[in-house]
């Protein structure tokens, strides 16, 4: 003998946002149901069960009762999942229901591990009232032993809830692949109206059967492998502002090495300006000595793995004579490499002695520079 045919779901036109009645009179829906102020994710939360068909017995004759009022019917989002395979997780199995219930049994606790948490499973066997749930099975997911977590955690999760059909011999939930999240603020997230009392007690419903039913819950841990990067800009930033002298140029001007001043503290950093006399040769490239280069270092061990300084700075050679300085500036957000100018100032006119940058084989290069963020990876 064939199983009869599963619950139907009323249906629901959100284009004219008017609910469509069913061509079969025999499809009924008792309440309408409201979500949880526990999930605020509407997708999850507006959900409910209908009753089953009407099923006649041999002495019942073939005409279905009328359809009950449906002016409260809430949109369903999400397709009614079916399926043979056990929740994932957990299953809790009640005998005698009704004793559970006639022994004012507000909440049943049932825990259980998945996804490397402690979680329980809480059913209200009367509707959790608090959430205007009265007179429906109340199904929710509660993260516990939070305690050890650092501050600001958060766990991300998917979760399914289900009940039994005994009769179909089916697991009914609702399809569902929201992605939750559970933190200290809201550790609890379900369905307040998950089915309504009537249509779980109705037997031809296989719900509950010779006072026996099975619910379950499966849940699957998002791992989050983002990261998140945090700018903090400075309201206040304090300019720093060094001078360097360096002198026989004459004989270093021969030679294609990097010269290198002091270190010196700035804005909370470790800096050092360099200085290529006869300019920056880049790799594969070849130098025509037409420039000199100059920039500004960041001492790295200064510097927080995964950190960037975002800074404003001023290279300048000073005119020695008349006080018509040469500079160059530019933002750069430093890491782990400096900053610079690779054709800082043509080498005509550095080694010009009328223009007062060299006097007595000596100039004096100056860096001025303020720190105005700071990105952290997190």
């Amino acid at each position: 003998m064939a199983s009869p045919p599963p619950p139907p779901l009323s249906s629901y036109d959100k284009s004219s946002q008017k609910l469509n009645k069913s061509k079969d009179a025999s499809e009924q829906v008792v309440s309408a149901d409201h979500s949880s102020n526990d999930c605020k994710n509407l997708n999850y939360d507006i959900h409910g069960f209908g009753t089953a068909p009407f099923s006649p017995t041999a002495s019942s004759t073939q005409t279905s009762p009328p359809p009950l009022e449906q002016s409260k019917i809430v949109a369903l989002s999400e397709p009614i999942l079916r399926r043979d395979a056990l929740p994932s997780h957990h299953l809790l199995k009640i005998d005698s229901f009704s004793s559970l219930s006639k022994a004012s049994v507000e909440k049943y606790r049932s825990e259980f591990k998945a996804g490397g948490y402690k979680w329980n499973f809480l059913l209200y066997p009367d509707g959790d009232k608090t959430k205007e749930g009265q007179d429906h099975i109340s199904l929710y997911l509660e993260m516990v032993d939070t305690t050890s977590f650092s501050a600001g955690w958060e766990v991300y999760a998917i979760f399914n809830l289900f009940i039994f059909d005994q009769i179909r011999d089916k697991y009914v939930g609702f399809q569902d692949a929201t992605v939750r999240r559970f933190h200290c603020m809201k550790t609890q997230c379900g369905i307040a109206k998950f089915m309504a009392l009537e249509t779980f007690k109705n037997p031809s419903n296989g719900y509950l059967v010779n006072d026996t039913c099975s619910f379950g819950v499966e849940v699957f841990i998002v791992k989050n492998a983002s990261k998140v990067e945090r700018l903090s800009m400075k309201k206040d930033p304090v300019a720093c502002k060094v001078a360097w002298t360096f002198d026989n140029f004459s004989r270093k001007s021969f030679s294609d090495e990097r010269y290198e001043s002091m270190f010196f503290f700035g804005g909370g950093y470790k800096w050092r300006i360099v200085f290529y006399p006869t300019g920056y040769q880049s790799k594969g490239e070849i130098k025509n000595y037409t420039n000199i280069s100059a920039g500004l270092e960041l001492d790295s061990s200064t510097l927080s793995i995964g950190t960037k300084i975002f800074v404003r700075y001023i290279l300048r050679v000073r005119d020695q004579t008349k006080g018509n300085h040469f500079e160059r500036s530019g933002n750069y957000w430093f890491g782990h490499s400096d900053a610079g100018f690779i054709e800082f100032m043509p080498m005509a006119e550095f080694t010009d002695l009328e223009n007062g940058f060299l006097v007595m084989d000596a100039c004096i290069i100056e860096v001025e520079f303020e720190v105005l963020g700071l990105v952290t990876l997190e």
